[in-house]
């Protein structure tokens, strides 16, 4: 058998570059949106837990025809460059956009521009993201060095989290008078950033296979024959328990954070959020030369086996950590579990070029774009319904934008509401992990298979 494929290091740098670009785009809906329009512009959560939903079963709706026609387009630059351009081209746009609402303006028109901002902001991201990372699946052949390119991708991923994690903390300094001020002028510096990284794949990015799948595809058949490889069913039931848990805990864990753990200062909550993405960026940069030799070590099915462990007894004693006015604590939690949830997020995103390969062999295809589009439909049609009972749950908890302190009564309702969700979904989650069939010995065989087609195509 030849040495798999791996395009050379400065490629794949060049390529995670882009990773930037898609935290960034990311960021201001999953981090900014509900502290900001909440607790500045004042929108209910209810509604701004609407205005979360709606864009995420827009773009889920949306992403499996974006995947499919990334698949099959084809233009001198490839098939997914173009779609990564456009979508970095107006997410910048957008980033900067969305955040000029005006308080004075009725609720209605404060909703009405932040629902169409984040519809738009989403589907740029989605775009964006699945096809970066479809490209990305073709950076290496090797079982173990594929583990390598998710790892060099997290790096950059991390780099631009450390700026995220101090964004709302920067938006909150005296300096800029005001939050809603100060969040308009961190949004710019972020467009920036998703305007650099993202032209950076584009320019120096060559695909391997630019004209692949030449035949029509209908797209539902397509999207059926995904659902036809079993690793990637379980994939997508790992997703679906590991979101509800962490999602769940998500749409309430700002207000956890502030009103029970560091007793009302955002700032405080802000600053270790800082302190998180650094610390995320130092453990993704050791992670680049140890993930092949922990693959070769564990495998991709022990690695996620493992991963899901330690996440679900993360949860188990995360209550424990959370302790009302002890916010070193709480963030030593984070500290502790950094290594496995990074070591999982890897060893998930480096499964998915092995279910590629798999649906090459039987389909003849190459459908990057087409799986990464059905993983990320799921996962935001599921978000999305989060989302929105996030806002309902903050609400029946009798939250109070206007208090600075909130009655001990909703702090114990929002923490139950936070806490339980995720314990039960990350159990479920490690059951069905056990599962995961993909051995190094089963992708060397279809490596072979595949290495074989293509020779006898060539010739």
């Amino acid at each position: 058998m030849n040495t798999p494929f791996t395009a050379s290091n400065r490629t794949i740098h060049l390529w995670a570059v882009g990773a930037m670009a898609d935290y960034m785009l990311y960021l201001s809906f999953n981090a900014l949106i509900m502290p900001i329009f909440t607790t500045a512009f004042g929108l209910s959560p209810v509604l701004v837990g609407w205005a979360l939903m709606l864009p995420r079963i827009t773009d889920a709706i949306i992403d499996p025809f974006v995947g499919h026609m990334s698949d099959i387009t084809h233009t001198r630059w490839g098939r997914r460059r173009p779609f990564i351009l456009g979508a970095a081209l107006l997410g910048a746009v957008v980033v900067v956009s969305m955040w000029w609402v005006s308080r004075d303006w009725p609720v209605a028109a404060q909703f009405t521009w932040l629902l169409v901002a984040s519809i738009l902001l989403f589907v740029c991201y989605g775009t964006f993201s699945m096809t970066h990372i479809a490209l990305g699946y073709e950076l290496s052949d090797d079982y173990n060095n594929r583990t390598k390119v998710v790892a060099v991708r997290t790096v950059y991923f991390s780099l631009a989290s450390i700026g995220g994690g101090w964004a709302y903390w920067l938006a909150l300094r005296p300096v800029f008078g005001n939050e809603i001020t100060g969040v308009r002028w961190v949004a710019a510096g972020m467009a920036v950033i998703v305007l650099v990284a993202g032209m950076v794949p584009v320019l120096v990015c060559r695909e391997r296979f630019p004209n692949a799948n030449r035949k029509h595809v209908n797209i539902w058949k397509a999207l059926r024959s995904t659902l036809h490889v079993r690793p990637f069913v379980l994939l997508l039931l790992l997703r679906f328990a590991q979101t509800l848990g962490t999602s769940l805990y998500g749409a309430v864990a700002f207000f956890i954070g502030v009103y029970s753990v560091c007793q009302g200062d955002k700032s405080k909550l802000t600053f270790l959020n800082g302190l998180g993405g650094m610390a995320g960026f130092l453990m993704s940069f050791a992670l680049v030369p140890l993930a092949a030799p922990i693959c070769r070590r564990l495998g991709k099915r022990w690695g996620i086996i493992v991963g899901y462990g330690a996440a679900f007894l993360g949860s188990l004693i995360l209550p424990v950590f959370a302790r009302p006015g002890n916010p070193y604590l709480f963030f030593s939690w984070t500290l502790i579990f950094l290594p496995t949830t990074a070591i999982l997020t890897m060893f998930m995103a480096a499964v998915m070029p092995d279910i590629c390969d798999l649906d090459e062999l039987n389909s003849g295809e190459r459908r990057e774009g087409l799986f990464s589009a059905v993983m990320s439909f799921v996962s935001k049609l599921e978000n999305s319904v989060i989302m929105l009972i996030g806002g309902y749950l903050v609400t029946y908890a009798g939250f109070n934008a206007h208090l600075s302190q909130q009655p001990a009564e909703v702090l114990v309702k929002l923490r139950l509401f936070g806490f339980i969700p995720n314990i039960v979904f990350s159990g479920v989650a490690f059951a069905i992990s056990w599962f995961v069939p993909l051995t190094q010995e089963m992708m060397d065989g279809v490596r072979a298979q595949l290495e074989e087609r293509r020779n006898k195509t060539k010739s």
